[in-house]
Protein backbone atom coordinates (compact mmCIF):
# COMPACT_ATOMS: atom_id res chain seq x y z
CA UNK A 1 0.00 0.00 0.00
CA UNK A 2 1.42 3.80 -1.04
CA UNK A 3 1.71 6.30 1.02
CA UNK A 4 -1.18 8.12 -0.10
CA UNK A 5 -3.36 5.47 -0.05
CA UNK A 6 -2.21 4.57 3.23
CA UNK A 7 -2.62 8.41 4.94
CA UNK A 8 -6.38 8.52 3.30
CA UNK A 9 -7.45 4.95 4.36
CA UNK A 10 -6.52 5.66 8.15
CA UNK A 11 -7.48 9.68 8.43
CA UNK A 12 -10.80 9.55 11.10
CA UNK A 13 -13.44 12.16 9.63
CA UNK A 14 -14.04 13.25 13.47
CA UNK A 15 -10.67 13.99 14.55
CA UNK A 16 -10.68 17.83 13.94
CA UNK A 17 -7.45 19.06 13.35
CA UNK A 18 -5.71 16.14 12.50
CA UNK A 19 -7.88 15.29 9.59
CA UNK A 20 -7.34 18.97 8.08
CA UNK A 21 -3.08 17.77 8.54
CA UNK A 22 -3.73 14.93 7.31
CA UNK A 23 -5.48 16.33 4.01
CA UNK A 24 -3.20 18.89 3.53
CA UNK A 25 -0.14 16.28 3.64
CA UNK A 26 -2.35 14.46 1.25
CA UNK A 27 -2.61 17.20 -1.56
CA UNK A 28 0.86 17.93 -1.32
CA UNK A 29 1.98 14.29 -2.18
CA UNK A 30 -0.88 14.45 -5.08
CA UNK A 31 1.13 17.67 -6.51
CA UNK A 32 4.60 16.16 -5.86
CA UNK A 33 3.64 12.93 -7.82
CA UNK A 34 1.72 15.41 -10.31
CA UNK A 35 5.29 16.88 -10.52
CA UNK A 36 6.97 13.93 -10.80
CA UNK A 37 4.69 12.87 -13.75
CA UNK A 38 5.49 16.40 -15.52
CA UNK A 39 8.94 16.49 -15.23
CA UNK A 40 9.21 12.32 -16.22
CA UNK A 41 7.20 14.00 -19.38
CA UNK A 42 9.60 16.47 -19.78
CA UNK A 43 12.58 14.38 -20.03
CA UNK A 44 10.95 11.96 -22.48
CA UNK A 45 10.48 14.60 -24.67
CA UNK A 46 14.12 16.26 -24.33
CA UNK A 47 15.34 12.83 -24.69
CA UNK A 48 13.17 12.24 -28.35
CA UNK A 49 14.17 15.81 -29.23
CA UNK A 50 17.69 14.65 -28.53
CA UNK A 51 17.58 11.58 -30.85
CA UNK A 52 15.88 13.45 -33.64
CA UNK A 53 18.92 16.34 -33.65
CA UNK A 54 21.80 13.61 -33.48
CA UNK A 55 19.79 12.52 -36.28
CA UNK A 56 20.21 15.07 -38.31
CA UNK A 57 23.48 15.80 -37.02
CA UNK A 58 24.49 12.64 -38.17
CA UNK A 59 22.58 13.12 -41.52
CA UNK A 60 24.06 16.48 -42.76
CA UNK A 61 27.14 14.99 -41.68
CA UNK A 62 26.43 12.43 -44.26
CA UNK A 63 25.15 14.85 -46.84
CA UNK A 64 27.90 17.14 -46.41
CA UNK A 65 30.44 13.90 -46.88
CA UNK A 66 28.55 13.06 -50.05
CA UNK A 67 28.30 16.36 -51.72
CA UNK A 68 32.36 17.08 -51.04
CA UNK A 69 32.82 13.73 -52.25
CA UNK A 70 31.15 15.32 -55.88
CA UNK A 71 32.34 18.77 -55.91
CA UNK A 72 36.16 16.71 -55.80
CA UNK A 73 35.06 14.11 -58.43
CA UNK A 74 33.98 16.81 -60.57
CA UNK A 75 36.95 19.08 -60.37
CA UNK A 76 39.42 15.90 -60.70
CA UNK A 77 37.22 15.11 -64.25
CA UNK A 78 38.02 18.58 -65.35
CA UNK A 79 42.24 18.17 -64.08
CA UNK A 80 42.07 14.66 -66.08
CA UNK A 81 40.31 16.08 -69.12
CA UNK A 82 42.72 18.58 -69.32
CA UNK A 83 46.22 16.71 -68.49
CA UNK A 84 45.63 13.68 -69.16
CA UNK A 85 46.92 11.94 -72.65
CA UNK A 86 43.77 10.00 -72.98
CA UNK A 87 44.63 9.00 -75.95
CA UNK A 88 47.74 7.18 -75.30
CA UNK A 89 45.81 4.93 -72.60
CA UNK A 90 44.96 1.52 -72.61
CA UNK A 91 41.53 1.43 -73.02
CA UNK A 92 40.23 0.46 -70.57
CA UNK A 93 41.91 2.88 -68.78
CA UNK A 94 40.84 6.01 -71.38
CA UNK A 95 37.24 4.95 -71.22
CA UNK A 96 37.53 4.96 -67.52
CA UNK A 97 39.44 8.83 -67.39
CA UNK A 98 36.78 10.06 -68.93
CA UNK A 99 34.19 9.74 -66.40
CA UNK A 100 32.47 12.47 -64.88
CA UNK A 101 28.86 13.00 -63.43
CA UNK A 102 26.18 14.61 -64.69
CA UNK A 103 22.99 13.09 -63.04
CA UNK A 104 24.65 9.98 -62.64
CA UNK A 105 25.57 8.03 -58.97
CA UNK A 106 28.79 7.08 -59.75
CA UNK A 107 30.36 8.86 -62.80
CA UNK A 108 28.91 6.50 -64.91
CA UNK A 109 27.48 9.88 -67.44
CA UNK A 110 31.44 10.35 -69.10
CA UNK A 111 31.81 7.01 -69.77
CA UNK A 112 28.50 5.87 -71.25
CA UNK A 113 29.51 9.45 -73.06
CA UNK A 114 32.79 8.33 -74.20
CA UNK A 115 31.51 4.66 -75.14
CA UNK A 116 28.59 6.42 -77.67
CA UNK A 117 31.62 8.51 -79.23
CA UNK A 118 33.01 5.68 -80.20
CA UNK A 119 29.46 3.35 -81.14
CA UNK A 120 28.02 6.23 -82.48
CA UNK A 121 24.09 7.12 -81.17
CA UNK A 122 21.71 5.38 -83.20
CA UNK A 123 18.24 5.53 -82.81
CA UNK A 124 18.83 7.57 -79.39
CA UNK A 125 16.47 4.58 -77.56
CA UNK A 126 16.76 3.30 -74.50
CA UNK A 127 15.96 0.73 -72.28
CA UNK A 128 16.48 1.11 -67.81
CA UNK A 129 15.26 -2.16 -65.95
CA UNK A 130 15.96 -0.53 -62.49
CA UNK A 131 15.50 3.46 -63.17
CA UNK A 132 14.70 4.55 -59.30
CA UNK A 133 13.85 7.66 -59.05
CA UNK A 134 16.57 9.60 -60.40
CA UNK A 135 16.33 7.77 -64.15
CA UNK A 136 19.57 5.75 -63.51
CA UNK A 137 22.06 5.02 -66.20
CA UNK A 138 20.09 6.85 -68.95
CA UNK A 139 18.98 10.09 -66.89
CA UNK A 140 21.53 12.40 -68.94
CA UNK A 141 20.94 10.81 -72.11
CA UNK A 142 16.62 11.60 -71.34
CA UNK A 143 17.05 14.62 -69.49
CA UNK A 144 19.65 16.70 -71.49
CA UNK A 145 19.68 15.03 -74.77
CA UNK A 146 16.63 13.94 -75.70
CA UNK A 147 16.44 10.77 -76.05
CA UNK A 148 12.91 8.49 -76.13
CA UNK A 149 13.33 5.03 -73.83
CA UNK A 150 11.35 2.74 -71.59
CA UNK A 151 11.93 2.94 -67.85
CA UNK A 152 11.07 0.40 -65.39
CA UNK A 153 10.86 0.46 -62.00
CA UNK A 154 9.02 -1.50 -58.77
CA UNK A 155 8.32 1.45 -56.22
CA UNK A 156 5.53 2.94 -56.67
CA UNK A 157 7.03 6.20 -54.97
CA UNK A 158 10.10 5.87 -57.43
CA UNK A 159 7.87 5.61 -60.47
CA UNK A 160 5.42 9.03 -59.29
CA UNK A 161 8.84 11.03 -59.10
CA UNK A 162 10.88 9.84 -62.16
CA UNK A 163 7.37 10.68 -63.80
CA UNK A 164 7.33 14.03 -62.67
CA UNK A 165 10.84 14.51 -63.05
CA UNK A 166 10.73 13.41 -67.06
CA UNK A 167 7.33 15.04 -67.86
CA UNK A 168 9.00 17.48 -70.37
CA UNK A 169 10.49 14.61 -72.30
CA UNK A 170 7.50 12.88 -74.01
CA UNK A 171 9.60 10.20 -75.46
CA UNK A 172 10.23 9.06 -71.67
CA UNK A 173 7.93 6.23 -70.75
CA UNK A 174 8.15 5.18 -66.71
CA UNK A 175 6.05 2.14 -65.99
CA UNK A 176 5.88 0.24 -62.54
CA UNK A 177 6.95 -3.82 -62.70
CA UNK A 178 8.32 -5.80 -60.90
CA UNK A 179 10.95 -7.47 -63.82
CA UNK A 180 11.75 -11.32 -63.69
CA UNK A 181 13.44 -13.88 -66.41
CA UNK A 182 9.66 -14.94 -67.15
CA UNK A 183 8.14 -11.62 -67.72
CA UNK A 184 11.05 -9.40 -69.07
CA UNK A 185 10.85 -10.14 -72.70
CA UNK A 186 6.64 -9.60 -72.79
CA UNK A 187 6.86 -6.39 -70.63
CA UNK A 188 9.31 -4.60 -73.17
CA UNK A 189 7.70 -6.07 -76.58
CA UNK A 190 4.42 -4.50 -74.77
CA UNK A 191 5.51 -1.40 -74.40
CA UNK A 192 7.38 -1.05 -78.19
CA UNK A 193 10.69 -1.89 -76.91
CA UNK A 194 11.21 -5.18 -78.98
CA UNK A 195 14.50 -5.37 -81.62
CA UNK A 196 17.00 -2.84 -81.77
CA UNK A 197 18.08 -0.01 -78.88
CA UNK A 198 21.21 1.96 -78.48
CA UNK A 199 21.79 1.23 -74.78
CA UNK A 200 20.00 -1.29 -72.00
CA UNK A 201 20.87 -1.18 -68.29
CA UNK A 202 20.10 -3.30 -65.70
CA UNK A 203 19.93 -2.73 -62.23
CA UNK A 204 17.24 -4.30 -59.83
CA UNK A 205 19.95 -6.04 -57.27
CA UNK A 206 18.80 -9.35 -57.08
CA UNK A 207 18.13 -11.51 -60.16
CA UNK A 208 20.13 -9.69 -62.83
CA UNK A 209 21.90 -12.75 -63.81
CA UNK A 210 18.56 -14.17 -64.69
CA UNK A 211 16.88 -11.44 -66.17
CA UNK A 212 19.95 -11.23 -68.31
CA UNK A 213 19.88 -14.63 -69.07
CA UNK A 214 15.96 -14.69 -69.97
CA UNK A 215 16.33 -11.69 -72.02
CA UNK A 216 15.55 -11.63 -75.85
CA UNK A 217 13.46 -9.43 -76.88
CA UNK A 218 15.90 -6.65 -77.27
CA UNK A 219 19.44 -6.18 -78.53
CA UNK A 220 21.78 -3.02 -77.47
CA UNK A 221 24.34 -1.85 -78.74
CA UNK A 222 25.89 -0.44 -75.43
CA UNK A 223 25.17 -2.73 -72.14
CA UNK A 224 25.34 -1.51 -68.85
CA UNK A 225 25.45 -4.10 -65.81
CA UNK A 226 25.53 -3.47 -62.21
CA UNK A 227 27.63 -6.38 -60.42
CA UNK A 228 28.04 -7.24 -56.90
CA UNK A 229 31.73 -6.22 -56.39
CA UNK A 230 31.76 -8.13 -52.88
CA UNK A 231 31.55 -10.95 -54.54
CA UNK A 232 35.48 -10.44 -55.88
CA UNK A 233 36.68 -10.26 -59.64
CA UNK A 234 37.19 -14.02 -60.17
CA UNK A 235 33.82 -16.18 -58.91
CA UNK A 236 31.28 -16.41 -61.05
CA UNK A 237 28.60 -16.58 -58.66
CA UNK A 238 25.07 -14.84 -58.60
CA UNK A 239 22.19 -15.71 -56.41
CA UNK A 240 19.92 -18.25 -56.95
CA UNK A 241 16.69 -17.17 -59.09
CA UNK A 242 13.44 -16.29 -57.32
CA UNK A 243 15.72 -16.12 -54.00
CA UNK A 244 14.22 -14.21 -51.07
CA UNK A 245 16.14 -11.06 -50.05
CA UNK A 246 14.10 -10.78 -47.04
CA UNK A 247 15.96 -10.90 -44.04
CA UNK A 248 19.47 -11.48 -45.87
CA UNK A 249 22.34 -9.17 -44.90
CA UNK A 250 23.44 -6.18 -46.91
CA UNK A 251 25.64 -7.23 -49.61
CA UNK A 252 24.04 -10.52 -50.64
CA UNK A 253 22.93 -9.56 -53.87
CA UNK A 254 23.26 -9.91 -57.54
CA UNK A 255 26.20 -11.75 -59.62
CA UNK A 256 29.38 -11.09 -60.00
CA UNK A 257 31.93 -9.42 -62.51
CA UNK A 258 32.89 -12.70 -64.04
CA UNK A 259 29.42 -14.43 -64.06
CA UNK A 260 27.98 -11.28 -65.78
CA UNK A 261 31.24 -10.99 -68.30
CA UNK A 262 30.74 -14.70 -69.33
CA UNK A 263 27.36 -14.62 -69.60
CA UNK A 264 27.23 -11.31 -72.06
CA UNK A 265 29.74 -13.23 -73.81
CA UNK A 266 27.26 -15.81 -74.69
CA UNK A 267 24.83 -13.16 -76.24
CA UNK A 268 27.58 -11.54 -78.32
CA UNK A 269 28.95 -8.70 -75.99
CA UNK A 270 32.83 -7.70 -74.98
CA UNK A 271 33.45 -6.02 -71.18
CA UNK A 272 35.24 -3.26 -71.75
CA UNK A 273 35.04 -0.94 -68.89
CA UNK A 274 33.70 -0.99 -64.97
CA UNK A 275 33.06 2.72 -63.46
CA UNK A 276 35.41 3.99 -59.84
CA UNK A 277 32.97 3.18 -57.58
CA UNK A 278 32.60 -0.88 -58.18
CA UNK A 279 29.41 -0.23 -58.95
CA UNK A 280 28.64 -0.40 -63.17
CA UNK A 281 30.51 -2.41 -65.92
CA UNK A 282 29.78 -1.09 -69.57
CA UNK A 283 29.58 -4.19 -72.66
CA UNK A 284 29.62 -3.50 -76.24
CA UNK A 285 28.23 -5.28 -78.56
CA UNK A 286 30.55 -7.44 -80.74
CA UNK A 287 29.84 -5.40 -83.95
CA UNK A 288 30.22 -2.14 -82.44
CA UNK A 289 32.80 0.20 -82.27
CA UNK A 290 35.26 -2.98 -83.74
CA UNK A 291 38.42 -0.48 -82.49
CA UNK A 292 37.41 -0.51 -78.70
CA UNK A 293 38.84 -3.81 -77.48
CA UNK A 294 37.68 -6.30 -74.49
CA UNK A 295 38.86 -6.43 -71.25
CA UNK A 296 39.01 -9.57 -68.69
CA UNK A 297 37.10 -8.96 -65.64
CA UNK A 298 40.27 -9.15 -63.84
CA UNK A 299 41.56 -6.60 -65.50
CA UNK A 300 38.33 -4.24 -65.70
CA UNK A 301 36.78 -5.09 -61.37
CA UNK A 302 37.73 -2.29 -59.31
CA UNK A 303 36.23 -3.04 -55.49
CA UNK A 304 33.12 -1.23 -53.87
CA UNK A 305 34.14 2.00 -52.44
CA UNK A 306 32.73 4.19 -49.81
CA UNK A 307 30.43 6.86 -51.46
CA UNK A 308 31.29 9.30 -48.60
CA UNK A 309 34.84 8.88 -48.14
CA UNK A 310 36.84 11.45 -49.94
CA UNK A 311 39.94 8.97 -50.18
CA UNK A 312 37.79 6.00 -51.84
CA UNK A 313 37.88 4.00 -49.22
CA UNK A 314 36.83 0.37 -50.06
CA UNK A 315 33.84 -1.18 -48.15
CA UNK A 316 35.39 -4.32 -46.51
CA UNK A 317 33.16 -7.10 -46.35
CA UNK A 318 33.29 -10.43 -46.32
CA UNK A 319 30.23 -11.81 -48.21
CA UNK A 320 31.09 -15.27 -48.65
CA UNK A 321 32.06 -15.91 -44.51
CA UNK A 322 28.15 -14.04 -44.12
CA UNK A 323 26.65 -16.19 -46.76
CA UNK A 324 28.67 -19.26 -44.92
CA UNK A 325 27.26 -18.22 -41.18
CA UNK A 326 23.50 -17.65 -42.64
CA UNK A 327 23.42 -20.92 -44.81
CA UNK A 328 22.25 -18.88 -47.71
CA UNK A 329 22.26 -20.53 -51.35
CA UNK A 330 24.94 -19.18 -53.96
CA UNK A 331 24.82 -20.17 -57.42
CA UNK A 332 28.24 -20.82 -59.56
CA UNK A 333 27.76 -20.25 -63.07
Amino acid sequence: MGLKTWLGASRAPDHGDRHTDVQALLDAIERLEAQQRRTADQIKRLLRDQERLMARVDDGAKTESKWRKIFNHQLSALVRHVCLPLDRLPPSHALNARRFRLRSQNEEDGILYALLERAGWGRRRFVEIGSGKSGGTAASLAHDCGWSGLMIELSAASVELARRKFAGNRGVTVVRERVDPQNVNAILTDHGYGGDVDLLSIDIDSYDYWVLEALTAVSARVLVLEYNALFGPERRVTIPPNQSLDSTPKGYGGASLAALEALARTKGYRLVACENAGVNAFFLRDDVAPGTEGVTPREAFKPLRSRTDLEDAEVCTDIYAAVERLRLPLVDV
